[in-house]
């Protein structure tokens, strides 16, 4: 098996450089390489990077159109118009990686989230529990920083001074 890392940019670089040697080598007069090349397809072998990945929505009770998006090496971003526009809210915490999100039932402006636990082998660690009080404008660290990977949040729905997470702790190693 081959991995091949690159980024979009190198991706997009690779398909144009490409593009013009077999445009190139189309228009060439030679009949064995163009029969060659008249043969090739294109087809589909990616996903190529493994980021852009959506890991889990949290969604306001009380009005339906803000919701959350925790992506699973872009941070959060949340929107208040039922998906036209997004704005990222998680950008200033220094952790890219959010596997779980959820608002508190009882104040919808309570948003919690963790670090990522979709196993992969492209795993971005999280770094352990935050929390917004006041709807993803701040975000204050709450604990669990050497957990890693935390697969989901529960808050309490009439106490959101209680809340539970799921935490698979390190992938590769002891956890603590």
């Amino acid at each position: 098996m081959v991995v091949m890392l690159q980024t979009p940019k190198l991706h997009a670089f690779r398909l144009a450089v490409t593009g013009v040697f077999l445009t190139l080598a189309a228009s060439a007069q030679d009949a064995p390489l163009r029969a060659f090349l008249d043969e090739l397809s294109f087809r589909g072998i990616g996903p190529a990077v493994m980021g852009g990945r959506i890991t889990q929505f949290a969604v306001n009770p009380r009005d339906k159109r803000i919701f959350y998006v925790a992506t699973a090496s872009s941070g959060v971003f949340k929107t208040t118009d039922a998906g036209t526009t997004f704005e990222p809210v998680f950008d200033d915490e220094g952790v890219a990686a959010i596997g779980a999100i959820a608002l508190a039932p009882s104040d919808p402006n309570q948003v919690w989230c963790t670090g990522e636990a979709n196993l992969r082998g492209s795993n971005i660690v999280g770094k352990g529990v935050y929390k917004s009080m006041d709807a993803g404008k701040t975000w204050v660290f709450v604990g669990l920083a050497e957990t890693q990977h935390i697969g989901r949040i529960a808050i309490d729905p009439k106490d959101p001074k209680i809340v539970y997470v799921a935490a698979i702790g390190h992938v590769s190693g002891p956890s603590r």
